[in-house]
């Protein structure tokens, strides 16, 4: 039954007619839940009055059952109610009691205003799934004029909004709210994505009535957040390292993960070996190189990666190659002129069934890197839109900034290579005392580094190392290395000495130097050895570096090699020499810890290079070749340094020695012999000038030292005379004035030959001079 009650608390207002409505209406109409008022019993007596009758009438209890259902109807129906009320009545199942509910309505103007001005989607749809009522947001989203979906089955109204499988969801599981995203297109073709809540409407007796619906279109933000999502995984996937082709081929597989069918990369040839990128506009016969290529499932790329690519003009892509702004292109939209001129491409994009593209360049401040391409086709239906046109050109700028870090990498790295293979010799002296054969591969964790210098009185100086660092710093370091060495070495120092003035010297360059490569100095490593062709034996020491392989091994063990190595250069360590007699024709490998690598395959390997370095009658070349064909099957990151020599005795016949007392007359002796043997060896030509230096040398000998002295002549690639005595005073070289009487020996000596020394030993020292033979 239906009426008009004045709760108090509501003003008074005009009163208008009412009509009876079922409870699917009620639930439509957006009525508050049913309430129970009171009791009426068989004989029509109130009782069970409740709270609510008594706030929505102003009637107490006591009241309300003190009268009579009639007058208590009247009252509550009378012409003076503001308030629309239903009430409705039910028979009591237990105790035949009729129970009277009453509905408040809200006044319906207010309602209706609410539905038709929301900006969600707001549905009604009975039990059968049509629907009763769609405000005009829904009809929008639908695209469809309210006489086409009012009264229709929701399943008939088209793809616009597919609303059956949640309301069918709903309504089987009898589920009070279901709440999901779905799938739609607007008008137009457009994709949409919709967020629906569902709600099951119930009846007086809590039945199902029907169902209501919610609609929010939330395509902007899915779409914002699908991109802020792919650019985040853009940067925690692009640029893991400095390689170029490495990042395009991960810009490809971002892009295909939920962007693009297909994806395509091309850098610029130049980009790739690091040289400086051109401005646009990019020539269409600029060389460039597929880098990259994702989505082989759905489309054959025209070049294969790693194959030089080509953009045929006039194309988007040399377009974009030409003014640097990205293009959204329909490969089958008209004029399509374009694809005539690129067969190629035009078949490619038909069989894959592409249906839409998006060019962007790869460009960092204004200079071209390349291209990337991005494709849609079978797998996204949805063809790109003019929104996913700037998320495609940030995936390119993203990517583009690593590119341009790999490339200046390159270039530094290509840069730092050039100049540690300069600061290498490529050829190595050629001296009588060994043969050699080197092999040297820069690599990136570390600069390597090797020399043989050429001593006094045949002797050769034997140097490896390297520099744990990388680029132009460090290799700046090895050339101020190899500088000091061969510096020290010109000296005359024994090994153990000439290291700690290394370790000295890099311990300056480190405190000296403000980059993070100057740190490489403190902790360089370096073996340096001294071989002497005359006696036969091999003196060293070792910073930090395994001692050499030395085959034959006669009277050598490996414990008393090792006992060479002590710390890197740079810890204030002292060093110490070790002297190893070699048998005539010995083979010694110095080589870098890089070549045996690490973890237990490193035994294995020094094994195997013990094995090759032991092969009886090999060359240093044969060696080296062995060496790389066995152990070098793939060049480590780290570079590898290898050096074989051949050690050579220097025959009896071609040195001659002899003591003298320090006498006066010793002098006289010392020139006939020297002279003698001059002759002897048919170098008449250089008999005077030997006599003189032997004069002015003996000479010093008998005024400044003590004891017997020797002379010794050595005739090799130079003739050498040495005068050694057991003194440990140095010559000093110095320019006498015109009214001195003596201090002229050493000048004299200086000038006529080609350059001497001294050179200190345990006995005492020796001073030498060298004269170039023909």
């Amino acid at each position: 039954m239906e009426g008009r009650g004045r709760p108090p608390s509501r003003p008074r207002g005009r009163s208008r007619s009412q009509r009876t409505v079922c409870p699917g209406e009620l639930e439509e109409a957006g009525m508050q839940a049913h309430e129970t008022w009171f009791t009426l019993t068989e004989d029509g007596g109130v009782t069970d009055w409740t709270h609510a009758a008594t706030e929505a009438t102003g009637m107490s209890a006591p009241e309300a059952e003190g009268i009579s259902a009639g007058h208590l109807l009247g009252r509550l129906l009378g012409p003076d109610a503001d308030c629309a009320l239903n009430l409705e009545v039910g028979r009591d199942a237990d105790d035949g009691d009729i129970r009277v509910w009453a509905v408040r309505h809200r006044a319906e103007d207010t309602i209706g205003s609410i539905f038709d001005q929301s900006v969600a989607g707001l549905e009604i749809y009975d039990l059968n799934l049509c629907v009763l009522r769609s405000n005009p947001t829904a009809l929008a989203m639908r695209g469809l004029p309210a006489d086409q979906v009012l009264h229709r089955p929701v399943a008939d109204l088209g793809p616009g909004l597919p609303l059956a499988p949640l309301l069918d969801q709903v309504l089987t599981g009898c589920l009070p709210a279901v709440g999901g995203e779905i799938r739609g297109r607007d008008p137009t073709g457009g994709p949409h994505t919709y967020h629906v809540t569902a709600y099951l409407l119930h009846g007086v007796c809590h039945e199902p009535v029907g169902i209501a619906t919610v609609i929010h279109d939330i395509s902007e933000r899915t779409r914002t957040q699908a991109a802020a999502e792919l650019l985040a995984l853009a940067r925690g996937r692009i640029g893991t390292t400095l390689d170029a082709t490495r990042t395009a081929q991960e810009l490809a597989a971002v892009a295909v993960k939920d962007f693009a069918d297909v994806a395509s990369v091309d850098l610029l040839d130049a980009v790739l070996r690091g040289d400086d990128p051109p401005e646009p506009p990019v020539d269409a016969d600029v060389p460039m190189r597929r880098a990259a290529f994702e989505g082989k499932d759905w489309m054959t790329g025209v070049y294969a990666v790693g194959e030089p690519s080509r953009f045929v003009y006039p194309t988007p892509y040399t377009q974009v190659l030409a003014d640097l702004a990205p293009r959204l292109v329909d490969p089958h939209a008209t004029p399509s002129e374009w694809l005539m001129h690129d067969g190629a491409r035009a078949g490619a994009l038909q069989r894959a069934g592409i249906h839409s593209m998006i060019v962007t360049p790869l460009a960092v401040h204004g200079r071209v890197l390349g291209l990337a391409c991005f494709y849609r086709g079978p797998r996204h239906p949805e063809p790109f839109t003019t929104d996913d046109v700037p998320l495609a050109a940030e995936l390119g700028n993203n990517a583009a900034i690593h590119i341009e870090n790999a490339r200046r990498y390159v270039r530094e790295h290509t840069v730092a290579i050039s100049l540690q293979r300069s600061l290498v010799p490529r050829v190595l002296p050629t001296v009588s005392a060994i043969s050699t054969c080197h092999f040297h591969l820069p690599g990136i964790g570390q600069a390597l580094w090797f020399d043989v210098i050429e001593l006094s009185s045949a002797r050769v100086g034997l140097v490896i190392g390297r520099i744990p660092d990388q680029g132009l710093a460090a290799a700046a370091t090895v050339g101020r290395f190899r500088t000091a060495v061969s510096t020290l070495a010109a000296l005359d120092l024994s090994p153990d000495e000439l290291l700690a003035h290394l370790d000295d010297a890099a311990q300056r360059i480190a405190r000296e130097g403000s980059s993070p490569a100057s740190c490489g100095a403190a902790h360089a490593c370096c073996q340096y050895a001294v071989y002497d062709p005359v006696g036969g034996h091999l003196t060293m020491a070792s910073a930090g570096w395994p001692p050499p392989l030395i085959t034959p091994a006669e009277g050598v063990t490996p414990d008393s090699l090792q006992r060479i190595v002590g710390p890197p250069l740079g810890n204030h360590a002292s060093y110490e020499s070790v002297h190893v007699p070699l048998v005539p024709e010995s083979l010694l490998t110095l080589y870098s810890p890089s070549l045996l690598g690490t973890g237990p395959q490193a035994d294995e390997r020094l094994s195997l290079l013990r094995e090759i370095s032991g092969r009886p009658a090999t060359d240093p070349k044969a060696t080296c070749d062995a060496v790389v064909y066995s152990l070098l099957r793939e060049p480590p990151a780290d570079g590898v340094a290898l050096l074989a020599v051949r050690t050579h005795r220097l025959p009896r016949d071609q040195v001659a020695s002899w003591r003298f007392p320090p006498e006066a007359s010793a002098v006289a002796d010392c020139r006939h012999r020297v002279r003698g043997q001059l002759e002897r060896w048919g170098l008449d030509s250089h008999a005077f000038t030997a006599e003189m230096v032997v004069s002015e040398l003996v000479t010093n000998v008998i005024r400044h030292a003590t004891g017997t002295a020797t002379v010794r002549l050595i005739r090799d690639q130079s003739l050498t005379l040495e005068v050694s005595d057991e003194a440990t005073t140095a010559p000093h070289l110095r320019h006498a004035r015109i009214q001195d009487e003596d201090g002229r020996g050493l000048l004299i000596v200086a000038a006529l030959t080609d350059r001497w020394g001294t050179r200190y030993t345990e006995e005492g020292k020796t001073v030498w001079t060298e004269e170039p033979l023909p």
